[in-house]
C-alpha cells in the first residue's frame, strides 16, 4: 500500500482491494434516481402584431387627428400601435405644443418600426410598420395654363363653379 507524507502524517491511499463492496454498497445502489421530465416552460412571446395579410383583410382605417394639447399625443400613439395609420394637424395647437407632439411621435414611430412624413408645416403622416409611406413628385414638362376655364385655378364657370 502506497502512503503519502504529508505535515510528517503518513496517509495511506485506497486500493481497490482495499474497497469492501458489502460494506459501502455498489455503485448501482448510488446510482441517482431518474428523474421525471418536466414540462419546457413556454417561452415568453412578443405580443402578436396583425401581419401585412391580416390587415388586408378588412378596410385599413386612416385616422385623421387634430391634437390641441400634448396628452392627445397617447391616442396618436395608441392608433398607430394599433396598426391605423394617422395624419395629424396641428392647427389648433401651440408652437410649443406641436414641436413637443412631433418629437414624442417620431420617437413612437421609431420603436414601432414606421415611418412619419412632414405633408405641410402643420401637418404629418404616421404609419405604422405594416405600411410605407411613399412619396411621388408629379414633374410636368409645361406649366398648365391659369386661364382655362376648368379646373379649380379659378370659376369662371355658370353660376361660379367650372364646368
Amino acid at each position: 500500500m502506497a502512503s503519502l507524507n504529508i505535515f510528517n502524517k503518513q496517509i495511506k491511499t485506497a486500493k481497490e482491494e482495499d474497497y469492501d463492496p458489502a460494506y459501502y454498497g455498489q455503485e448501482e445502489d448510488f446510482a441517482a434516481p431518474a428523474q421525471e421530465e418536466k414540462p419546457a416552460a413556454p417561452k415568453p412571446q412578443a405580443p402578436a402584431r396583425p401581419s401585412f395579410g391580416a390587415a388586408m383583410s378588412a378596410p385599413m382605417q386612416m385616422k385623421l387627428i387634430r391634437p390641441t394639447t400634448f396628452a392627445d399625443g397617447q391616442i396618436i400613439a395608441n392608433a398607430l400601435m394599433e396598426n391605423h395609420p394617422v395624419l395629424i394637424h396641428l392647427e389648433n395647437a401651440t408652437k410649443e405644443v406641436s414641436h413637443d407632439l412631433v418629437c414624442f411621435l417620431t420617437g413612437v414611430v421609431y420603436a414601432i418600426g414606421g415611418q412619419i412624413q412632414p405633408v405641410s408645416e402643420t401637418t404629418y403622416m404616421l404609419s405604422p410598420h405594416s405600411m410605407e409611406i411613399a412619396e411621388e413628385v408629379i414633374e410636368s414638362e409645361e406649366p398648365a395654363p391659369e386661364d382655362e376655364g376648368y379646373g379649380f385655378a379659378g370659376f369662371s364657370g355658370i353660376g361660379g363653379y367650372n364646368y
